[in-house]
């Protein structure tokens, strides 16, 4: 088992996986690194690929959460990309969708990539979302699968920032 550690949070990145367009392996004995759920046991160790992938999945983030290019999911997101954050259907296009209603209802959304993490395929952001100037927002970490240049699968949790909230960033 491989563990990322930021700021005392271990995230242990234990198949995590979905095989590239979400299609699972044939049936029969998971690996014994497998969790419960996951369908990969992949666990890459090069901090070149790590790199690679958090720099694509940071231009991602910009272009399409800060710029609100609905076009930079065409270039950084699998076509049949696995969401598991509730509320998000699996695909490029149904993100593209939510995320264009979303846009016009918050056309000043910003996020602000507070740090971030990769260990080879899987990338971590610690983000600071704003729908609205002024607004407090919400503390987000996503946490991104990535293969072949492209992001597979997503992960997400969110909870508002507190207006007595201080340092927190």
């Amino acid at each position: 088992m491989r563990r990322l550690i930021i700021h005392g949070l271990t995230i242990c990145a234990v198949a995590l996986c979905a095989t590239p367009y979400g299609h699972f392996p044939q049936a029969g004995a998971a690996p014994a690194n497998q969790a419960a759920g996951a369908t990969s046991g992949r666990i890459p160790d090069s901090a070149a690929e790590g790199e690679a992938n958090r720099q694509s999945v940071l231009a991602f983030y910009d272009a399409f959460f800060n710029k609100h290019d609905l076009s930079a999911a065409d270039r950084y997101v699998a076509q049949e990309c696995r969401q598991h954050s509730p509320g998000l259907a699996d695909g490029r296009r149904a993100l593209q969708d939510a995320y264009a209603q979303f846009f016009q209802h918050h056309p000043d959304a910003t996020v602000e990539v507070v740090r971030s993490v990769a260990q080879g395929d899987l990338v971590v952001l610690h983000v600071h979302s704003v729908p609205t100037p002024g607004d407090q927002g919400d503390a987000v970490v996503d946490i991104f699968r990535v293969a072949d240049g492209k992001i597979v699968e997503h992960w997400s949790v969110s909870q508002p920032v507190p207006a007595s909230a201080t340092g927190m960033f």
